[in-house]
C-alpha cells in the first residue's frame, strides 16, 4: 500500500479563493470549516488530501454546498500538510500519514464530527467525499460504520481490494489517468446489494489531484473536468438519497 508516484513528486498548485463558509472548533483542537444550508438534512463530510486546507479544498466544499448539502471539512491533520520538501520521498510521506492520518488515530475525530452533525446540526443523512488519502478514509469509515449512506472517491490512493470488499455503502469512483485500474474493485461493489447505486468514471485526461490541491483551476479545461467530477458525485448522492 503506497501513494502513486504522481502523488509524491508534484507540489500543489498556488491558488487563491475566498471561502463562503465559517470555521469553528470541535473538541477544542479540531478546527472545522462548515458551509451550506443550515436547514439541510443531508450533509457531506469532506476529507481533503495530504495538502490539507488548500484553497481548492475550500472551494470544493463550497461547490458541494451550492448543491444543497451542509458540508463540513474538519482539519483532521491539524494544519500539518505534506511539505514540498517531503515530495519524491514516498516513505517519508507514508511515515507521516501512519503517524497522524490513519483510521485508528482519527477515530475519535470521526466520531466527534458525526455526533456534531447528527446532534447539533440535526442531520439525518451523511455522505462522505474523500480526495487521495481522504478517499482511503472514506472507505475505512464505510467499513466500520454502516450509517454513512455513500461515498465519493476522488483520485483515490492507498486502496486495497479489502476496502471495496468491506464497504457498506455505494461508492462513486472518480480516478484520474494516474491511478491504477479499479475494474475488479468496481465489480466487487457492483455485486453488493447496493451495486446499482455505484458508479465509476475514469478521467483519463486528468492528472492525480486535479480535483484538489494539484488542480490548476485557472485552466478552463481542468476546471471544467473538476466540475464534471463534482457533478458526478452530487448526481450519485442524489440517486442514493432517493433510494433510501
Amino acid at each position: 500500500m503506497s501513494f502513486s508516484q504522481q502523488c509524491c513528486d508534484t507540489p500543489p498548485v498556488q491558488a487563491e479563493y475566498t471561502p463562503i463558509g465559517e470555521k469553528f472548533k470541535l473538541k477544542d483542537d479540531l478546527e472545522c470549516y462548515i458551509t451550506g444550508d443550515k436547514n439541510s438534512k443531508a450533509a457531506i463530510i469532506y476529507i481533503y488530501d495530504i495538502f490539507c486546507n488548500h484553497p481548492n479544498a475550500y472551494q470544493g466544499a463550497d461547490i458541494f454546498a451550492k448543491s444543497g448539502y451542509r458540508v463540513i471539512m474538519p482539519d483532521f491533520m491539524r494544519n500539518d500538510p505534506v511539505t514540498v520538501e517531503m515530495l519524491s520521498d514516498n516513505d517519508a510521506i507514508m511515515r507521516k500519514v501512519m503517524k497522524i492520518g490513519t483510521y485508528d488515530v482519527l477515530k475519535p475525530d470521526f466520531e466527534a464530527v458525526k455526533n456534531y452533525l447528527t446532534s447539533t446540526e440535526k442531520i439525518d443523512t451523511i455522505f462522505l467525499a474523500g480526495f487521495c488519502w481522504g478517499a482511503k478514509m472514506v472507505m475505512n469509515l464505510s467499513a466500520h460504520d454502516s450509517s454513512y449512506k455513500g461515498g465519493a472517491l476522488f483520485h483515490p490512493s492507498l486502496m486495497e481490494m479489502s476496502d471495496f470488499e468491506n464497504a457498506q455503502a455505494p461508492m462513486i469512483i472518480l480516478p484520474s489517468k494516474d491511478e491504477r485500474d479499479f475494474t475488479e474493485e468496481f465489480k466487487v461493489l457492483k455485486s453488493k446489494p447496493f451495486g446499482d447505486l455505484c458508479y465509476m468514471q475514469v478521467y483519463d485526461d486528468m492528472i492525480h489531484g486535479w480535483c484538489s490541491a494539484r488542480g490548476e483551476w485557472s485552466d478552463p479545461h481542468i476546471a471544467s473536468r473538476a466540475n464534471e467530477a463534482f457533478r458526478a458525485a452530487v448526481t450519485g448522492f442524489a440517486k442514493i438519497q432517493s433510494s433510501l
